[in-house]
């Protein structure tokens, strides 16, 4: 399950551009290998990728989290409403909807 997942990530997630705070990384990193000698500059590019690869991580823990949640809901929803199919209970713009009253009344 996880693979799906996964692959359900990399296929839906799209991270919002921040350009104005990746510019200034890319200054600082500039500034970083101006100043520093060989050995800091490994050290501090090993810090940097390694708190990139917690975000991701982060990121992706999230994105499963709701992922799960939204099963879940989904599937109360449908024992809820007696069974019926999800597009029995989707309005002409997709969204979903509760019947109220009778089968008959949206």
């Amino acid at each position: 399950m996880n693979d799906i997942l996964d692959e359900l990530y990399r296929r839906f997630f799209h991270s919002s551009p921040q350009t104005d705070l990746q510019r200034e990384i890319e200054d600082a990193h500039r500034q970083l290998i101006d100043r520093l000698e060989k050995p800091e500059r490994k050290l501090v590019l090993r810090i940097i990728d390694t708190k990139d690869m917690i975000a991701g991580t982060g990121a992706q823990e999230s994105f499963n989290c709701g992922f799960w949640l939204a099963w879940r809901l989904f599937t109360q929803l449908h024992e809820y409403d007696g069974g019926h199919s999800v597009e029995e209970n989707l309005n002409a713009d997709d969204r979903f909807f509760m019947k109220k009253g009778t089968d008959d009344e949206p």
